[in-house]
């Protein structure tokens, strides 16, 4: 059975395999992902085979040449993991005639295998070293992650030495938010939950807060994606069917006159139809997601950002400062932020003791 763990390692390497194929070998280019899956004869004697499925297997490119790249992620102790590897290298090369890099990953702190993986005689005579790299998550320092500036990397970030700070999931929330990198937040979201299981109750509890706003968060933003596409869609509908009746009235009242008013006919339809239904919902439910995240939040500002969003009709504006609030890490941060929003004829701002009504 595929683990959470494997599931999210996989997930995140499917939305960034270049990253992790630079953390791992940074002069190397990813290609195109490789099958990893080897049927092999079953044999009694040997149990452990018969599909052999590698985590992944890359094919990439370094210095004009062609290798591939073999990642293993664990999560726990494997004391046959060396050799499932060696087995693993041995098919791939076989399989594809390239050189073979491979790599463990270990996820979280448990037994790890050495390298090289050293078979010798009862004597002594060496038989064969099998070199591979081995990342421990858990001893790399969050900053040096960072500092790598990969958005692909941010996910593992809670797996890191000081994944356990919640300034850590402040960061890798703030950035991959910046990046507009959703997908890869809800890997790292999951990352953290399977990090963090084992911490303190409170360290849970407010790791699970911050999960619970921006799934919503998220949800709200596939649905004002959604409304974003019928707005556009309605647009091109109008925009069609004006040069449609553009063409048709042409014929008798002139080409370019026919067309003008089709245009403009087409365009004002469209944005009937496609505005009405899409512009407008998204707009309610940009707002009311800020102001209940506000509310949650940062209730003393609730006012306050109720006179801004009132005054808010841009959807993309609306949908930044929802992340900024996500983001805000103090109530002065946040005041500011939405200050800087106020335009003068809105009038005074509130003071900081009204909440929600």
């Amino acid at each position: 059975m595929v683990s959470r763990w494997d599931r999210s390692m996989k997930r995140l390497f499917a939305l960034a395999a270049q990253d992790l194929i630079t953390f791992v070998l940074p002069q190397a280019r990813f290609l195109q992902h490789a099958s990893g899956e080897f049927v092999l004869k079953s044999d009694p004697s040997l149990p452990g085979l018969g599909l052999l499925a590698a985590d992944t297997l890359s094919a990439c490119s370094l210095e004009g040449e062609t290798l591939l790249i073999h990642l293993e992620f664990q999560s726990r102790a494997d004391n046959k993991m060396a050799h499932r590897l060696l087995m693993y290298n041995i098919l791939a090369d076989e399989r594809y005639g390239s050189p073979v890099l491979s790599c463990v990953i270990y996820l979280r702190r448990c037994g790890v295998v050495a390298t090289p993986y050293r078979r010798q005689l009862p004597n002594a005579t060496p038989v064969y070293d099998f070199y591979f790299q081995v990342i421990k998550l858990w001893e790399l320092p969050a900053q040096e992650l960072l500092a790598r500036q990969l958005p692909g990397l941010l996910p593992l970030l809670p797996l890191s030495r000081e994944g356990r700070s919640r300034q850590v999931i402040r960061t890798m929330i703030e950035r991959l938010q910046q990046a507009r990198q959703f997908e890869l937040l809800e890997v790292g979201l999951l990352l953290a939950s399977l990090a963090w299981a084992d911490a303190p109750a409170s360290e849970r509890q407010w790791l699970q807060e911050q999960i619970q706003m921006l799934t919503e968060f998220l949800q709200e933003l596939k649905q004002t994606d959604a409304a974003r596409a019928l707005i556009e869609e309605g647009l091109r509908q109008g925009i069609e069917q004006g040069r449609q009746e553009g063409r048709q009235e042409g014929l008798q009242q002139g080409r370019q006159e026919g067309l003008q008013q089709g245009r403009q006919e087409g365009l004002q339809q469209g944005r009937q139809e496609g505005l009405q239904q899409g512009r407008q919902e998204g707009l309610h439910k940009a707002r009311q997601r800020l102001l209940t995240t506000v509310s949650a939040r940062f209730p003393h500002l609730y006012g306050l950002a109720a006179q801004v969003t009132a005054h808010l009709n841009d959807l993309d504006s609306l949908l930044l400062l929802l992340e900024q609030v996500y983001s805000a890490p103090t109530t002065e941060h946040l005041r500011a932020l939405l200050l800087a929003q106020l335009p003068d004829s809105a009038g005074p701002p509130p003071t900081d003791n009204g909440s929600q009504p």
